[in-house]
């Protein structure tokens, strides 16, 4: 008898996500968010690629794309124009769906993601990430904080392998920065003064 209804049970769950899924995959409006951390000249290519590839599966799933929020700047911070506008216009109901490469693009910390998540939830906005890792359509909210507090993580490791290596760099005498200041020339790595 509990096998039959929690089988019943399954069947029902099943049905109502795969109605969700064809009420939610049509007529969907879209916000994509594209991010990168820098403005170097590789990462700029990145944004172009992110465009194309949202822009390539809004086109094949018939989904009208509302805007492209484009952000140059790191993930960890909170206070992000980009991220900041989206958000308004999601809690004006502009779009019912984000679309980004990965959660990372949105948010790159703990405390953001779950703010991110409550906004979403509220105002009935979903989110699906290229990676696969999120997709609020197929109702996988689940790892939302999972996946927030990894790449939090791994945030915080580049950050102390960089500052390692400068440091590093720093007591051989070399020189950590791109361009030398006004009044030095650069060779070898190290700084002089004109003679």
């Amino acid at each position: 008898m509990r096998l039959v209804f929690a089988n019943n049970l399954n069947k029902q769950k099943t049905n109502e996500n795969s109605s969700i899924e064809t009420q939610c995959s049509k007529n969907l409006k879209v916000a994509i968010l594209v991010r990168v951390s820098t403005a170097k000249e590789e990462q700029k290519s990145s944004l172009d690629t992110q465009k194309k590839l949202f822009t390539r599966m809004c086109e094949e799933n018939n989904w009208e794309i509302y805007d492209i929020y484009e952000e140059v700047e790191s993930g960890t911070h909170t206070n992000r124009k980009g991220l900041n506008q989206l958000i308004n216009d999601a809690k004006e109901g502009k779009f019912n769906l984000i679309l980004a490469k990965e959660l990372s693009r949105v948010a790159r910390n703990v405390p953001l993601a779950y703010q991110l998540r409550e906004i979403l939830n509220k105002h009935k906005v979903h989110l699906k990430t290229l990676d696969g890792a999120i997709d609020t359509l197929n109702g996988d909210l689940d790892k939302f904080g999972l996946y927030a507090w990894i790449y939090e993580q791994e945030s915080q490791k580049t950050s102390n392998r960089l500052k390692q290596t400068f440091r590093a760099r720093a007591k051989e005498g070399e020189f950590n920065g791109s361009e030398p200041p006004y009044g030095y020339y650069l060779k070898d790595k190290k700084l002089y003064v004109p003679s």
